[in-house]
């Protein structure tokens, strides 16, 4: 039996990676369902279901073959109109980063746009975003983050490409 091991992990990042990354997708935008790659198996596993009505504004991943200051892989929400499925690789234009402070650290969540997509070519920077758009976003990730026990105040700052 032949065995095939995919390491999503090692993806090439793109060949304009400055501009247009791969993002492997864990979490479909809508889903109340937090999946995540576990690289020893190959495979995306249901890590746990978000109480109430918290769900994730966006499809939310990692660029393969980069990593984020915390030593993990580089965390990506990609705005999406129709979710896509855990393991999609995803081609999205880079348009800013959302600055989360956590605990006096400072984490980093890229945000794109999906490049293939006519209904983002206006979309260049996070000020292109409706603010009811990034509230939600600001709304999911202040919910997230106190689900995950921690009960000081988190404040998503928007950060545009410099």
């Amino acid at each position: 039996m032949n065995e095939m091991n995919v390491d999503l992990e090692a993806l090439p990042r793109g060949e304009d990676a400055l501009r247009v990354v791969n993002v492997v997708i864990e979490v479909p935008v809508g889903s109340r369902n937090k999946y995540e790659y576990e690289p020893e198996l190959g495979v995306i596993m249901l890590d746990r279901v978000l109480p109430g009505n918290i769900r994730y504004p966006g499809d939310y991943g990692f660029v393969p073959s980069a990593e984020g200051a915390d030593g993990e892989p580089l965390d990506v929400m990609v705005a999406a109109y129709e979710p896509v499925f855990p393991g999609c690789v995803v081609k999205a234009r880079i348009v800013g980063a959302l600055e989360m402070s956590e605990g006096g650290e400072v984490e980093y969540t890229i945000f794109g746009v999906p490049d293939n997509d006519p209904r983002f070519d206006d979309i260049q920077t996070l000020e292109d975003m409706t603010e009811q758009n990034l509230r939600e976003i600001e709304q999911f990730f202040t919910a997230f983050k106190r689900l995950e026990g921690d009960e000081e105040a988190h404040e998503i700052i928007r950060n545009s490409a410099r």
